[in-house]
């Protein structure tokens, strides 16, 4: 997945930043992608011996905090699943 980030010292302008995400975007795998998100769910389901849907319903009723890795948990989680509805409705598989 490509990932751009940025520090104060490295800031692009806008047109640069622009041109940075167009290239990302045409370089981007969805099936790469769903895969790398699928290891690291399972890594977080390892560690905390729970399912990811079950830890998201958890997640947004409250039950587990707002610690920053239940965070990124939930995150990976959302984007996991958006990548693969949105798969499915362009025709591909769903996983």
């Amino acid at each position: 997945m490509a990932r751009l980030s940025f520090t104060s010292e490295n800031m692009p302008t806008p047109e640069e930043f622009q041109q940075m995400l167009t290239e990302a975007m045409a370089e981007s795998n969805p099936v790469e992608e769903l895969l790398e998100l699928a290891h690291e769910l399972q890594e977080y389901e390892r560690k905390y011996e729970m399912r990811s849907s079950e830890f998201f319903e958890r997640f947004q009723r409250g039950e587990l905090g707002d610690d920053m890795e239940w965070i990124d948990w939930a995150g990976t989680y959302q984007v996991f699943q958006r990548l693969n509805t949105s798969g499915a409705r362009s025709g591909g598989e769903s996983w």
